[in-house]
């Protein structure tokens, strides 16, 4: 099987998508975890990302992690054999993106990565408040620190979309979403299944723009589905 590399989403590290890759792939070597925001642009990222890559791998991403796997891919297709893709989408930024992201960016200034993951991230991403998964967002946006924070954010900025006109992904993709996302809702991961000859779209009912730490187990049954079709 082709080498598994995961990326996660904005402000996420590699706790966010753990238990979801341990349960795919048990008793096989650990996917290597690549956390988004070394360089500040687009093009360097996923130039940084694909040269990680000795041969074509499996890129799994979450959110902003799918939506620059998708780039990887356009960019870099000789370092792609497979993607998986989860709660991603492939549209351009929208017209609200910037001041949404702008005040993203003045609130970690003022406030710090933590508050902003309390008030404004875990909220968005359906959490309520109390709930301790937002300790462990506030927790990982600590970890990734304002200055790839900042670099994500140009990342939402400059990806261009891939619908209009259609791209074609010549690859096996597994792209799965969740039923209450309002981010990433389950008809942006139709949109990309409708990309590939090779491509399966499965949402988890109920489920919201975390699942990955919150129902990994659902995700890894259909990812370890996925791998295994891999010789």
């Amino acid at each position: 099987m082709p080498p598994l590399i995961a990326l996660p989403g904005t402000l996420l590290d590699g706790r966010s998508l753990r238990a979801l890759l341990d349960l795919a792939c048990p008793g096989q070597p650990a996917a290597q975890v690549l956390m988004l925001g070394e360089c500040p642009d687009l093009d360097e990222e996923v130039a940084r990302l694909a040269a990680h890559a000795a041969g074509p791998a499996i890129w799994l991403g979450h959110s902003l992690g799918g939506i620059v796997a998708l780039q990887l891919a356009l960019r870099h297709p000789q370092g792609v054999a497979g993607l998986v893709l989860l709660a991603a989408n492939a549209r351009p930024s929208p017209v609200s993106g910037p001041a949404r992201r702008a005040a993203q960016w003045q609130e970690a200034q003022a406030h710090g990565l933590a508050a902003l993951a309390r008030a404004k991230l875990g909220p968005g991403y359906g959490l309520a408040l109390g709930d301790p998964q937002i300790q462990d967002l506030a927790d990982q946006a600590e970890a990734v620190g304002l200055r790839r924070f900042a670099n994500q954010l140009l990342y939402a900025g400059q990806r261009p979309g891939l619908l209009a006109p259609p791209h074609t992904l010549p690859w096996p993709l597994l792209a799965l979403s969740a039923e209450r996302d309002t981010l990433c809702p389950p008809v942006q991961s139709e949109e990309i299944t409708c990309l590939s000859p090779q491509a399966r779209h499965v949402s988890l009912q109920g489920g919201g723009h975390l699942f990955p730490m919150q129902a990994p187990d659902w995700a890894a049954g259909h990812l370890r589905v996925f791998l295994n079709s891999f010789p």
